[in-house]
């Protein structure tokens, strides 16, 4: 059972390390921008790069249980190939997002 699964782990593990590379966009640009914790507004860069990375948080438990209930029931495959195209698409809405709103 733990073969079956061993791709789907490792996606899983790679959008949790997207997840924190976003994050950890948010703290440089609080710090670029002196945008202090707990507040959300402040320059539209920074507003850009906070909204991306909360919109992405947002459908990360919806892709991750949608990728082991694909990859358990039906094609591991086709699970890891759809789900590490998701993280390549997340990865480039981030940067569009957050370089201008109309890059989304």
């Amino acid at each position: 059972m733990l073969d079956q699964v061993v791709c789907v782990a490792a996606v899983t593990v790679l959008g949790v390390l997207e997840q924190a590379y976003f994050s950890l966009q948010v703290i440089y640009a609080r710090r670029k921008y002196s945008v202090p914790p707990p507040a959300t507004t402040g320059p539209p860069e920074f507003e850009r790069v906070f909204r991306a990375q909360a919109n992405c948080s947002e459908y990360f438990p919806l892709f991750v249980v949608t990728l082991w209930v694909a990859g358990l029931f039906f094609s591991q495959a086709v699970s890891v190939v759809l789900g590490l195209l998701y993280l390549h698409g997340r990865y480039r809405y981030f940067h569009g997002y957050a370089k201008s709103a109309q890059g989304r």
